[in-house]
């Protein structure tokens, strides 16, 4: 029976593998969550530019019934949001890079971890081979044994029936 000594350390790397791709892919989630995070605010960040355009655009004397033109005090309040926003989507775009570098170390740890069970993969298969080639060397040696007991048996017996042959 092949028994691999090594194979609490293989089971061990094999679980940290795991556990290292659990790892990545929470991740990949956080990253995914920041990046939609950022698409999120970048999109609220430009309706907001949109809204102060629109804004200055309506100051700038077209005579319209329809909308005021803003005052001053909203498009100066308008551009403080702006601004706040543009914090905001720097904020979230630093998050998204630590995000991404956290995936990227992740990754990195589970290569390792996989390289590291491998290694022990191919050190037991190696093992295993050793083991079945000197289990087959067994069983020929012991196929030999049996065979060259028998030829000798069937020669001694051969030549003890010869010999009472002989003497009749």
């Amino acid at each position: 029976m092949f028994r691999f000594r090594l194979q609490r350390v293989l089971d061990l790397r094999a679980r940290v593998e795991r556990d290292a791709a659990t790892a990545l892919v929470s991740a990949q989630e956080a990253a995914e969550a920041a990046r939609a995070e950022e698409e999120r605010l970048q999109a609220a960040r430009a309706q907001l530019a949109a809204s102060l355009t629109t804004g200055m655009a309506m100051s700038g004397g077209s005579p319209s019934a329809a909308l005021p033109a803003p005052s001053v005090g909203e498009l100066r309040n308008l551009g403080f949001l702006l601004e706040r926003m543009d914090q905001r989507v720097a904020g979230a775009a630093a998050e998204t890079a630590a995000a991404a570098q956290v995936v990227e170390s992740r990754e990195d740890a589970l290569r390792a971890a996989y390289r590291d069970r491998r290694t022990l993969d191919r050190l037991r298969e190696r093992h295993h081979d050793a083991f079945r080639a000197a289990e087959a060397q067994a069983d020929r040696t012991a196929m030999d044994e049996i065979a060259l007991t028998r030829f000798t048996q069937s020669a001694a017996s051969s030549a003890a029936s010869s010999g009472t042959a002989r003497e009749s």
